[in-house]
């Protein structure tokens, strides 16, 4: 009987494939292994997902091309079950999913192709002969080379055919390689039962194959050949001879790539004794993983604390106990900012890793905090394995592949690191959980943090979800009893919270460049005078927001999307920060045709450093936004702030992201109010979440802190909780406004999105759907779905395509399914995409 295996194909296509398996890969195409499949005129990477399966009945299948894994599957079985569950709750391919575990860059794509066989060759140097002209005409075509036959029209294949029965064409299969390989070496070992003693004597008189037994037994095991090269005199030949002789065998393996450079010129400090809140945070997490918290920190207990009594006398039980029928619960670590939420992470996974496990760690665009990956390798070193966007492909399969054979035993990246390829975890740490980076925003729509959920419970690992301000999913969960709530209230060395002193900017004007009240330029100059350190926070980039004519009103406004230009002096253009669409500013303008009369308007981050520069001519001033924010860049300017090479640091969110700078004691938020009227239910919970954090990077060293916020509507919750580092009153507010209409955490969203080039086929295909789900969700089995819209997207207008949306809500997640899937499976003309987005974070 044939052996079947099920593939999913590594393209955005909904399903799973059935494949045979020749003789010739039997026993190669496990689950996990990536497999090179025909799929219609072209060959694609695959991975088995079922092996040992029965093709659906009456469906004739096709072999497996090949086996592209020589050793071991890429994935392991766990990764596969894990990325089907992608599949399955966010409505993605199911290929696609496992695309986001495998390396960037690794798949190989083959196509059909037709070339010229020998007599075609002769026929095209010669007249062609008997051949009427178009035959003629496409033999000269094939003699420039071979060409694919995908996108070819009937009439070409019609004439191909022609071709082929004369023999004067042929089908080839042209393969591309994948971007990047792990590099192999030779190595050479001893042969299995070998005795030393005795070769020693049989090669008493070979001095060159003595020589390299001599090698391979002081390095203890197999040496590549290079470097026994280098150490013996015609190695070469005395391998050749010695493996004739069966002493030695020669094979490839990996090539050993080192670990990622991270941090370089950052300052990282003592390992610090924990504070009490610390301690009952350890043990804790530590008693879930039937660990026991390590007797030093035991020792620095107050012992009439009833938290770390009864902390450490889970902790002490045997692990069976601890253990036995406990569900899943993971931790919601809610500390104030600087409290040592990170130092928690690193004495967790300093246990799991004497525990004999593995660790992952998500961070919020890694390639922003290097400082967080810093401290990870200088307490672990090259344990620890870097995974983000920022690196070069082939770093990021390098990294990868430390991870899979072992060499590094804990993964530290964003939202992909969750696949990263370990086995045996321990803990999965997500921090700073709140942040929206973790959802991936096309694609498959994943939210890093839920599949580290799913992946910490089906693995039998503990679960982390640290955050000064968690989102209000996260820590309605904790209220709920589903998370298990710890709190982190003071910072370490008793240094206290920052004062929060808001400013009204309907009483304090500020002047029109650095956007600078009275109160924080005093504020300013003072810092500056005690020679510390201020960050001043304006969430938008640029040197000016928008450019108009003021003759005629005309705004500059990206011609492919819904947005207007901004203007950066640094590479004098007008650019769109969403397409990348780039021009100069024009003399004259296109609209009236006057001269001298465009105007750059508006404030953006590198409007107020110049403006600040001015203002403070002594002072040191850096910018840290998406225009400088190449990785080394970044590194540079944030380890200059931290030498205080730095006086005043002007930045967007990424000055937000959990810097930890002693030096600076004064935080300037330049305008509170720019996310507040953005169309999105979530951007009250955004703003405060930005306000809490960027005010949280004052007061970290011994002096304390002083935070200024200035905003037009000082009395909104978020500006004022905020202030009064608050959360609990934040989300109690939030969270009861929401509860009216069931955003969550009260209900449940599924967002389907519409977009295409042609507006009118985008919004025909939009109502055509809402009107089909308004239909389905009268049936009795999905009652409580509510239809919203459809409406066009607040971007209206992105890259070139029209963007529509259809909101789905209710509290059954069964239900929206239901509806979401019926939507989905309605026709729609091909030019218009249509995609859902599930537990959407943001509404534009």
């Amino acid at each position: 009987m044939t052996e079947l295996c099920e593939v999913a194909v590594t393209l955005p296509v909904p399903g799973r494939y059935h494949y045979s398996v020749p003789d010739r890969l039997a026993g190669r195409a496990q689950i996990g292994a990536r497999v090179l499949v025909r799929f219609g005129t072209r060959k694609v990477t695959g991975v088995v997902v079922r092996s040992d399966t029965a093709a659906p009945e009456g469906i004739k299948t096709i072999d497996l091309s090949e086996v592209l894994d020589d050793h071991e599957p890429a994935l392991s079985h766990e990764l596969v079950e894990l990325c089907l569950w992608v599949a399955d709750y966010y409505e993605a391919p199911p290929g696609e999913a496992i695309r986001a575990a495998l390396p960037a860059g690794s798949g190989v794509i083959a196509r059909k192709t037709v070339t010229l066989t020998d007599a075609g060759q002769a026929a095209a140097a010669g007249d062609g002969g008997a051949l009427p002209p178009k035959h003629r005409a496409l033999l000269a075509k094939l003699a420039g080379g071979a060409m694919p036959i995908a996108g070819m029209s009937e009439a070409m294949r019609r004439n191909l055919d022609v071709l082929r029965e004369r023999g004067l064409v042929e089908e080839t299969e042209q393969r591309d390689k994948s971007r990047v390989r792990l590099k192999h070496e030779r190595v050479v070992a001893l042969a299995d039962g070998v005795e030393v003693e005795g070769v020693r004597a049989q090669l008493a008189r070979s001095k060159n194959r003595l020589a390299v037994i001599e090698a391979l037994v002081a390095g203890g095991g197999p040496m590549p050949v290079a470097a026994l090269a280098r150490q013996v005199s015609g190695a070469a030949q005395a391998v050749r001879e010695l493996t004739k002789s069966g002493l030695v065998r020669v094979f490839e393996r990996e090539l050993t790539l080192g670990a990622v450079q991270v941090g370089d010129g950052m300052t990282i400090g003592v390992v610090p004794h924990l504070t009490n809140e610390q301690t009952v945070a350890v043990a804790a997490i530590a008693a879930a993983m039937g660990l026991a918290a390590p007797a030093a920190d035991a020792d620095s207990l107050v012992a009439d604390s009833p938290q770390i009594t009864a902390a450490m006398g889970l902790a002490a039980r045997a692990p069976e106990e601890r253990s036995l029928g406990r569900p899943f619960t993971p931790f919601l670590l809610h500390g104030v900012t600087g409290s040592g939420k990170t130092e928690v992470y690193l004495r967790v996974i300093a246990m799991t890793l004497d525990a004999g496990k593995t660790a992952i760690v998500l961070v919020p665009e890694i390639s922003l905090t290097p400082q967080l990956a810093a401290r990870f390798r200088a307490r672990f070193g090259d344990q620890v394995a870097i995974l983000h966007s920022g690196l070069s492909e082939q770093a990021r399969l390098g990294e990868w592949s430390r991870l899979r054979r072992g060499e590094a035993r804990i993964a530290v990246g964003a939202r992909s690191a969750v696949f990263a390829p370990l086995d045996n975890i321990g803990v999965i740490v997500v921090d700073e959980e709140h942040d929206g980076s973790f959802k991936q925003d096309e694609g498959v729509r994943y939210h890093g943090r839920d599949v580290a959920l799913v992946r910490a419970q089906r693995t039998g690992a503990v679960c982390v979800l640290g955050s000064a301000t968690p989102s209000l999913e996260s820590f309605a969960h904790a209220e709920r009893g589903q998370y298990r709530l710890l709190r982190l209230t003071e910072r370490p060395t008793a240094r206290p919270m920052p004062v929060v002193e808001i400013v009204d900017l309907r009483k304090h004007m500020p002047d029109g460049e650095a956007m600078l009240s009275a109160p924080l330029r005093t504020a300013i100059g003072e810092t500056l005078a005690a020679g510390n350190q201020t960050i001043l926070f304006l969430n938008r980039r640029g040197f000016a927001t928008f450019v108009l004519c003021r003759g005629c009103g005309h705004a500059f406004r990206c011609p492919h999307c819904s947005v207007s230009l901004t203007y950066h002096r640094h590479s004098d253009r007008m650019s769109c920060h969403y397409c990348g669409f780039a021009q100069r500013v024009p003399e004259i303008c296109p609209s009236c045709g006057g001269k001298d009369t465009i105007l750059r308007k508006g404030l953006g981050t590198e409007k107020v450093a110049d403006a600040v520069g001015q203002e403070f001519p002594t002072a040191r001033i850096a910018r840290l936004d998406r225009d400088v924010a190449s990785g080394s860049k970044i590194e540079g300017v944030l380890a200059r702030v931290g030498r205080r090479e730095v006086d005043i640091l002007v930045g967007t969110q990424m000055v937000t992201k959990g810097h930890d700078f002693p030096g600076v004691t004064l935080v300037g938020v330049l305008c509170a109010d720019t996310g507040l009227n953005i169309p999105d239910f979530r951007a009250s919970e955004r703003t405060f979440q930005l306000l809490a954090q960027v005010a949280g990077r004052a007061g970290r060293g011994d002096r304390p802190g002083h935070v200024i916020v200035q905003t037009y509507r000082p009395t909104s919750p978020a500006v004022v909780c905020a202030a009064a580092h608050d959360y609990e009153s934040f989300f109690r507010a939030e969270s009861e406004a929401r509860a009216e209409l069931m955003y969550p955490p009260h209900g449940r969203l599924i967002a389907v999105r519409i977009d295409g080039a042609n507006a009118t086929e985008v919004s025909s295909t939009a109502n055509r759907l809402a009107q089909l789900a308004e239909t389905y969700a009268k049936r009795p089995d999905v009652a409580g779905v509510e239809i919203r819209g459809p409406v066009p997207a607040p971007l209206e207008r992105l890259r070139n395509r029209t963007r529509w949306q259809i909101w789905l809500r209710s509290a059954d997640r069964q239900a929206l399914r239901r509806v979401a899937r019926a939507v989905m499976a309605a026709e729609v003309v091909s030019s218009v995409r249509v995609g859902l987005d599930v537990d959407p974070l943001s509404a534009l």
